[in-house]
């Protein structure tokens, strides 16, 4: 390679310039430096001391700045001119920069080094405390978080270091100076602020407490609706108590989710309180000193073995059901069933139709020819005929359904008479013609069944035989081809007529018999009705709990479209039919089960109606949101319980460990002073909690009745049904026998409106009794005296009237009825018609409100059960529970049995569940929210850093002039949660509801919480 070629390791010429002019440049500088010494070198140094030791300086100053600003932090600026300075959107950022702006100035005010005759200082705008000045100062202040606000990040704009000799500046320079400082108030007020969203956040926004609450509440309220419908002596199903517990747990879940830990002090109170609440459930009113319980709580250390109390384990509440509620169409199969055996034929399914055809196969005639007539006149003529029918063709007919078959000789003999005149003179002539065809006469019979039957073979036919054994159409077909040819005179008219008529057409006649039917037919099949009644009504749907308290469950819909779906399977239609009557039979079930379907159909349409009425109606009382609420409380695993874990989430060494601690830690709904809570002022008093829990339908129907209970009842309440007067008819008698020797009780007035109200009730079963009978021997062939001696029979088999009216009503009477009247010889199967009689009949009575009781009787009757059950329960609290006798509880199991709760599809419909729902509002203050922190301190040894949220005002020196001037003031941490609540029950008595005579149960000091004497800005609630 030639030199010019190799252009390896050479250098541009341009870049070697470059390079000489920048040598000669620097080399000028130091000739010129050395000729003239430089005074800033010193100060240089001092400005670069000053700045490193401003940094120390300004962390100390921020850790400090954010200690006060955590101790009181503004959430709500002051209308002053340091309060101005700060901003609405985001006060404690605000007002932690100024404290910062103003902590790193006078930190920095006192930061000075000096090298030789040079001192430089450091220095930040001055402050003058003006609003303006303020705001400068607080601009030059930024803040980001570090480590999810473990640390933060804080940058102090505009810092000036000032080198000066002999007092006259020779250098100055302003920077920004950015550090780390490892404090933690951006984490605490952040993660209260996330716990104070999730206590106002709404159910159906997203977790927090009106959700934790729904949950709770839910399966509280699911257990006792339970409990009480199987027997507990249960009267207030969802009370205020239940409340306060529910709302305190979800407290400490909501603590966990935005602190990572809890409040230990709060966590053992709810432990107190659980036992409290789960004493009270079991033994009544029962609370003991409300003091005393309040100190229990607001300091749960002081009670000893408060969670291992041998109450709990006795009294343990039960897990709530949210199993989905079977319904039936047994009503609508009664019906259906009365209809069939009433009003139905089984004469379709013995249809024989005939069919009579004849055809003029040939046909000659002579020409009629008027004789010759010679000037004579004809005066007049007479016409005659003779017909002669002659069999010429008798064939055997080779078809089956062809019964009679032949062919016709017809001659017609026409004869003509003329008379003539001429002259005076008369004469006749006679003229005859003969006219003769040849007439095919066919008759054919066969089965022309029009019935719902599906079409399928039928045999044996016309032969005895079948299901039955019976005639099965023998014979059928010549009496249909009789029939058909008497109709039509016989076979002779019809030829006769085929020829006079239309001569060669083919004329068709038709005509139907209904073939005899067995004597035993219609018994048949009316067994195998009662067969395909009872499997109809064992077809079941579950329908959820939360559709129907919600309104959008529709049962008939639901009922129709299963019945549909297995209609093949209900119909069991064979592959052929044996004989007629198994197809009478067949048509039978299916007309039966188009009635069940089209009453379901019916009744479906009537529900979506009423639905969307109490779905109308409901948006009143609770939110529009109802049917999510519901199902929110059904589907979450987290029940009351127990499921709740108290303990702490583990947290590492090196990750910041949050702590919250509330003043009080539990929020009770008693009156709590200073002496129990120090952040209480002196003097004064204060509602932690309030609460208000309002019942949509309270006893029996009386509160509700301008609205959920008129909308699906129809109607106004002036009456209600006979099982809901009898249902308070027995807890009337049982309140009684306890109260039976107990003379603090108002046994008079008891026993008056017991008595009443007994009268009324016997008076809806006299009634139902004559009904009874009247229904069971129409039809059944049941004597009168037969049956009214079943039915003083079936009186024994309940104690009381009340239990025997609540049989009538429920429909359970019917049963007990069909085996009084098998215990007197009657057949099985016409006592069980009888029955399906009777139960229909009471179903008709009671959607017709003939078996109807006052309401206003009812409700007096109920409302004294519950002053007795109160009384009892003030006997207990002072102190007669640990004597307390069985007579006393089954005072209060009486009152608990009162009926309450709204009928899903009351009669005449089949009563599907009772629904009951709660209104729930809670409100609440702390007095002192604190949350701790660990944070490192400038030696290692770290510290702890408090975050206060107490209501209390927050200052600051701005101008320096010792006094400090107000920021704002750092709010309390309060909340309001609602909520609606919805409680399913089998259908039935007792149902579900609160029957201790408070519908609106408000606690003490509703709707403000916090200091009693501070007004209330929150306002009723509507």
């Amino acid at each position: 390679m030639s030199l010019a070629a190799d252009d390896r390791g050479r250098v541009p010429f341009a870049l070697v310039g470059v390079l000489l002019l920048l040598g000669a440049s620097v080399y000028a500088t130091g000739i010129a430096d050395r000729a003239q010494p430089s005074i800033e070198r010193p100060a240089t140094a001092a400005m670069d001391d000053a700045l490193r030791d401003a940094r120390p300086a300004l962390s100390e100053a921020v850790r400090g700045a954010a200690r006060d600003a955590a101790r009181e932090p503004v959430t709500q600026p002051a209308d002053t001119p340091a309060g101005r300075a700060i901003n609405d959107s985001q006060p404690y950022l605000d007002a932690l920069k100024l404290r910062i702006a103003l902590a790193a100035r006078e930190s920095l005010s006192g930061v000075s080094r000096q090298h030789g005759a040079v001192e430089a200082r450091v220095s930040l705008p001055a402050v003058d405390g003006s609003t303006a000045s303020l705001r400068r100062a607080k601009s030059a202040i930024e803040l980001v978080p570090v480590d999810d606000g473990a640390a933060m990040r804080v940058t102090v704009r505009n810092v000036t270091v000032r080198a000066s000799e002999a007092d006259r500046s020779v250098a100055q320079r302003r920077h920004d100076i950015t550090l780390t400082v490892e404090t933690p108030v951006l984490a605490l007020h952040q993660r209260t602020r996330e716990y104070e969203r999730r206590l106002n956040r709404g159910a159906l926004v997203g977790e927090g407490l009106a959700r934790g609450l729904t949950t709770r509440l839910t399966a509280v309220a699911m257990a006792r609706a339970n409990g009480r419908y199987a027997g507990a002596p249960i009267r207030n199903v969802l009370a205020n108590r239940h409340v306060e517990l529910s709302t305190n747990a979800a407290l400490l879940a909501q603590q966990r989710a935005a602190f990572g830990r809890h409040d230990p002090a709060g966590a053992r109170a709810v432990d107190v309180a659980t036992v409290e609440v789960g004493v009270l459930d079991v033994l009544g009113d029962r609370h003991g000193d409300a003091a005393t319980a309040t100190n229990a709580l607001l300091n749960p250390n002081a009670v000893d073995g408060a969670t291992t109390d041998p109450a709990v384990g006795e009294f343990e509440p039960q897990q709530p059901t949210t199993e989905p509620i079977d319904a039936d169409p047994a009503a609508a199969a009664d019906r259906a069933y009365l209809a069939a055996v009433s009003g139905s034929s089984t004469a379709g399914s013995y249809r024989v139709e005939s069919e009579l055809h004849v055809t003029v196969l040939r046909q000659t005639s002579a020409r009629d020819v008027t004789p010759s007539a010679d000037n004579w006149t004809l005066v007049d003529e007479e016409r005659s005929e003779r017909t002669v029918v002659t069999t010429l063709e008798e064939s055997k007919a080779d078809a089956a359904d062809t019964v009679v078959d032949t062919i016709r000789k017809v001659t017609i003999h026409h004869t003509v008479e003329r008379h003539w005149e001429r002259n005076g003179t008369t004469r006749t002539t006679t003229t005859e013609r003969t006219e003769t065809a040849r007439v095919a006469v066919r008759v054919t019979a066969g089965y022309a069944p029009v019935d719902a039957a599906p079409d399928r073979p039928t045999e044996p036919l016309f032969e005895r035989g079948g299901a039955l054994e019976g005639p099965n159409l023998a014979g059928a077909r010549d009496r249909a081809a009789d029939a058909l040819l008497d109709a039509n005179g016989g076979v002779d008219a019809v030829a006769a007529r085929a020829v006079a008529g239309d001569g060669g057409r083919t004329v068709v006649h038709e005509r139907t018999i209904t073939a005899a039917r067995p004597n035993v037919l219609g018994a048949w099949v009316a067994a195998d009705l009662r067969g395909l009644r009872r499997e109809v009504s064992n077809v079941t749907v579950s329908v959820p709990r939360s559709a129907i308290a919600s309104g959008d469950a529709n049962v008939p819909a639901r009922l129709a479209e299963k019945l549909r779906d297995r209609r093949r399977e209900l119909l069991d239609v064979p592959a052929s039919y044996d004989g007629a009557a198994d197809r009478a039979r067949v048509a039978a079930r299916v007309a039966y089960l188009e009635r069940v379907l089209t009453e379901l159909d019916a009744r479906a349409a009537d529900a979506r109606d009423r639905n969307v009425d109490y779905r109308d109606e409901l948006g009143d009382r609770t939110t529009a949101e109802l049917a999510s609420l519901i199902e929110l409380g059904r589907s979450d695993e987290q029940r009351f319980s127990g499921a709740d874990s108290y303990e702490q989430l583990g947290a590492a060494e090196d990750e910041l460990v949050l702590t919250p601690d509330g003043g009080p830690a539990y929020l009770t709904l008693a009156s709590i002073d200073h002496e129990q809570e120090p952040s209480v002022p002196p003097g004064a008093s204060a509602h932690p909690l309030t609460a208000r829990t309002t019942n949509w339908v309270a006893v029996p129907y009386g509160d509700a009745a301008d609205g959920i209970v008129d909308t699906l009842l129809g109607g106004g309440s002036r009456t209600v049904t006979l099982e809901t007067a009898a249902g308070t008819l027995i807890a009337a008698n049982r309140t009684a026998e306890a109260s039976s020797d107990d003379p603090g009780t108002a046994s008079t007035a008891l026993a008056a409106n017991r008595d009443e109200l007994a009268a009324a009730v016997g008076r809806s079963v006299e009634h139902a009794e004559d009904a009874v009978c009247d229904a069971a021997t129409n039809g059944t062939g049941i004597r009168r005296s037969t049956c009214r001696a079943a039915v003083v029979d079936a009186r024994g088999r309940w104690p009381t009237l009340g239990y025997r009216a609540q049989a009538m009503a429920n429909g359970s009477y019917a049963a007990v009825f069909e085996g009084a009247l098998t215990a007197r010889d009657v057949d099985a199967a016409t006592a069980d018609e009888a029955a399906i009689r009777v139960r229909v009949r009471l179903r008709e009575l009671s959607g017709a409100k003939s078996t109807s009781v006052p309401a206003a009787t009812t409700n007096a009757t109920a409302s004294v059960v519950q002053q007795a059950a109160r009384e009892t329960a003030r006997k207990q609290v002072s102190g007669a529970l640990e004597n307390a006798s069985a007579r006393a509880t089954r005072r209060l199991t009486g009152a608990s049995r009162l009926p309450a709760g709204v009928p899903v599809a009351p009669p005449p419909y089949a009563w599907i569940a009772t629904v009951n729902g709660w209104s729930v509002t809670v409100r609440g203050e702390y007095q002192r929210f604190t949350v701790r922190a660990r944070a490192p301190a400038p030696d290692g040894t770290g510290g702890t850093v408090r975050y206060v949220r107490d209501g209390s005002a927050a200052r600051l020196d701005v101008d320096g002039d010792g006094e400090r001037e107000l920021l704002g003031r750092s709010e309390r941490v309060d909340f309001e949660a609602s909520t609606t609540i919805a409680a399913v029950v089998p259908p039935g008595m007792p149902g579900v509801g609160d029957v201790d005579g408070n519908r609106d149960e408000q606690s003490p000091g509703w709707p403000c919480p916090g200091v009693d004497d501070e007004s209330c800005t929150a306002g009723e609630p509507e």
